[in-house]
């Protein structure tokens, strides 16, 4: 019985039905998407189409496909009537592709190599793919269309009884024309196809394994004769069932196994795929368990979001019950940008302190942006009731001073009259007013030191900042790298001072010039400068959104997530926990987990990671993994449609697509465990500790 090997690149097909054959799909390179009964599913390690599966492939790129005769599986198991193979159900899903992948540079149309190579594959699926029900194999049809679905489950209830259009009317009462109009443009398939060929799927399992005569088996599933039968037969398994039987009895099906395939063809695509990835794995980097040594404790940083006034703060509470993705930063604050109170009526005012008491119930910190001006105005007594009001509450809030040059003068007298009168309150001031007023960095530190403030924040993006501190500090070279001269100015300032920065303007033109990468999506050098500055300053700062496409925003404006929201989410298990630093990772460790955090900027090459470990059982893994294809919204949707009206059904589907990939595998101890890292990606792992 010949096998079939192919390699599918930009390859659709019409929907169809497997017949005879077990179809395994594994890609080679990317994710493929195909259409599986009814659904349509995004393949990542791999798929199993089963006998009587409807399916359909949709521009597949670098995606094997190996076709198994289902005869070969009735020699191993008479039991498949009742059984279908799941890919999800394999726990060593690396094992198997190896398995399938390894030998393919041998020379496989050789009987006893492909021999070998079959029944290896095929025992392994019945024994970790194989899932056994109670009723013989019928995939169930998942579609949208509620009436198709009830139609096609009719069809399932009633396949050995007679079915036709008249039937279905009559059970349904609409008509067979519109049964025929439904299936064609529903499922693109005409419904006596449909019927025919699930019978004659299903009929083959009677004819190997039912000890039935040809007639019997015709007669089950109400063919009008052994004719008409054989007919269909003949069409979809291409010999008669006759021979079929004959070739099975004989055993026929048990001589040498051979694969046909494009051997010159397949071994040319091969030996490109290994010389690119001899290019792409120069290095292979090994993180060693049991000898790594932690020492840095990884803070928790402080996160602004900014929302530009009190009618955004009003919308953001009532948007955070359904937005769960607002939770992942650690002591968030909420920022208030225009505080002007003006046009607050008593409900508004009502409404805003709803908002503030809410948030801080929430565990959100609270930051109303501010003039001197403003607080010292005896007229303006509605801030200060909003203060009055949030009495008990005023440790979660902070008032951020924006002032002008004149104003600088009197600014520590100003503060320690605010702290008198508020004890309780925090104070941050906008750094950049003092960064342009002083001429010289010792009078910026000394400036500095009179300040009795909690924070100081940075509006200036960071190429605008390494601008001015180098006319302020002659230590700090113009000619420098941006990344050498922000890590210069941090570093000359006291420990107490730095630790109270905020950086709330962070920018991708400024995170790709401070590490020299010139790639359009931002993700990977995000996540190193976090980690890197968050040892150094107090926190940083996003804007819920911003028009300025540059600066790194959290949401976009259709509320998708941005990546900067879920590396804050791969980042969490760090927190508070003693670090191990590599060039390439980090990695923690706690009573039950191993977290690492391993991250390839590379825009060209991918690389491994062989991680060794003590342990001596299977263990559970889990991974997510941000790269172009995962947790990227603005790969999701194109720019083009960013001024468009996009339906919420459609923006719900697309939100519950914009994640990490997630994947949870047990692990052979026994197996080497080797994590490749594709380019530009972030990839967290959790190791269950055993």
């Amino acid at each position: 019985m010949i096998s079939s090997l192919t390699i599918r690149n930009h390859y659709t097909t019409e929907l169809k039905r497997c017949i005879n054959k077990v179809i395994l799909l594994l890609p080679l390179n990317k994710p493929c998407k195909i259409y599986l009964n009814g659904s349509t599913i995004t393949i990542e390690d791999g798929i199993i189409i089963n006998n009587a599966d409807l399916f359909q492939l949709f521009d597949v790129q670098d995606l094997m496909e190996l076709s198994l005769p289902l005869p070969l599986f009735f020699e191993k198991d008479s039991t498949l009537s009742t059984s279908f193979f799941d890919f999800n159900h394999i726990q060593f899903v690396e094992q198997f592709r190896n398995l399938v992948l390894d030998n393919l540079h041998s020379t496989l149309q050789d009987e006893a190599p492909a021999h070998r190579y079959i029944s290896n594959i095929i025992e392994f699926l019945i024994k970790e793919a194989k899932v056994t029900s109670n009723n013989v194999y019928i995939p169930p049809l998942n579609t949208k269309h509620p009436l198709v679905q009830q139609i096609t489950e009719y069809i399932h209830q009633h396949i050995y009884d007679k079915l036709s259009t008249k039937n279905v009317s009559n059970a349904f009462y609409i008509s067979q024309s519109y049964i025929s109009i439904l299936f064609s443009n529903v499922l693109n398939m005409n419904f006596k196809h449909y019927t025919t060929s699930l019978r004659i799927a299903l009929s083959l399992f009677d004819l190997l394994h039912g000890n039935k005569s040809i007639y019997d088996v015709a007669v089950k599933y109400q063919f009008a004769n052994v004719s008409t039968y054989s007919k269909h037969f003949k069409h979809y398994i291409h010999i008669p069932p006759k021979r079929y039987v004959h070739y099975f009895r004989q055993e026929y099906f048990n001589e040498p196994k051979q694969i046909d395939m494009d051997k010159s063809k397949l071994l040319r695509y091969f030996a490109q795929i290994q010389k690119s990835s001899q290019q792409m794995n120069q290095i292979v980097n090994t993180i060693n368990l049991s000898t790594l040594t932690f020492n840095e404790i990884f803070k928790e940083p402080y996160t602004f979001i900014l929302l530009d006034n009190f009618d955004d703060l009003i919308h953001f509470v009532s948007s955070i019950s359904s937005q769960s993705d607002v939770h992942v930063f650690p002591k968030s604050n909420i920022v208030i940008q225009d505080t002007n109170i003006n046009h607050l009526n008593g409900l508004k005012l009502q409404q805003v302190l709803s908002s503030i008491h809410h948030l801080i119930n929430k565990n959100f910190y609270i930051t109303l942006k501010v003039t001197p001006t403003i607080l010292t105005e005896q007229s303006n007594t509605v801030l200060r009731k909003l203060l009055i009001a949030c009495t008990k509450q005023l440790s979660w809030m902070t008032l951020y001073l924006d002032f002008t040059v004149n104003e600088v003068r009197d600014l520590p007298q100003f503060i320690d009259e605010v702290k008198q009168n508020y004890p309780k309150l925090k104070i941050g001031i906008k750094l950049d007013t003092i960064l342009t007023h002083c001429s010289h960095i010792t009078q910026i530190h000394r400036f500095m030191s009179l300040l009795n403030v909690d924070f100081y924040y940075i509006n200036l993006n960071l190429i605008a900042l390494a601008e001015l501190i180098s006319q302020k500090d002659k230590r700090i070279n113009s000619d420098d790298s941006l990344k050498a001269r922000i890590l210069m100015f941090i570093n000359n300032m006291s420990s107490e001072h730095a630790k109270k920065l905020i950086l709330i303007n962070l920018t991708h033109s400024a995170l790709k010039q401070c590490y020299n990468d010139d790639k359009q999506d931002t993700h990977v050098v995000l996540a190193q400068f976090l980690i890197e500055f968050n040892q150094l300053v107090g926190g940083f700062g996003y804007p819920y959104y911003s028009d300025n496409h540059d600066r790194i925003m959290l949401f976009n404006q259709f509320q998708s997530a941005m990546p900067v929201v879920h590396i804050y989410g791969l980042l969490s298990p760090f927190y508070k926990q003693q670090l191990a630093i590599l060039p390439y990772a980090y990695v923690t460790k706690t009573h039950m987990h191993y977290h690492l955090l391993l991250f390839n900027h590379l825009n060209r090459s991918s690389f491994s990671v062989n991680i060794n470990h003590n342990f001596i059982k299977p263990f559970p893994i889990l991974s997510r993994l941000i790269n172009s294809e995962h947790g990227v919204i603005s790969n999701l949707i194109p720019q083009n449609l960013n001024q468009t009206y996009l339906d919420n059904s459609l923006l719900k589907q697309i939100n519950r697509s914009n994640y990490p990939r997630l994947k949870l595998t047990m692990h052979s101890f026994k197996d080497p465990l080797i994590f490749k890292l594709p380019k530009s990606s972030l990839l967290y792992i959790k190791i269950s500790i055993n």
